[in-house]
């Protein structure tokens, strides 16, 4: 098993984002991927203005079959 994680600020934008990232490798060969990111727009903070840019979760399963 396997976890990382990126926060990133940049002031150019006014933006954060992070990417979180979790493999499981269960039998060699196979693994399981669990990806989450999100943008965030930090210049306007207003209740009635979304700041969310982007969110996105990915699953991704590939398994080895041998003959």
């Amino acid at each position: 098993m396997f976890a990382s994680a990126l926060l990133q600020y940049s002031s150019s934008d006014r933006a954060f984002s992070s990417n979180l990232r979790f493999r499981w490798e269960y039998r060699p060969g196979s693994e399981l991927f669990v990806v989450y990111t999100d943008d965030f727009n930090t210049e306007e903070l207003r209740p009635d203005v979304s700041s969310l840019r982007n969110r996105a979760l990915v699953i991704k399963f590939n398994r080895l079959f041998r003959l």
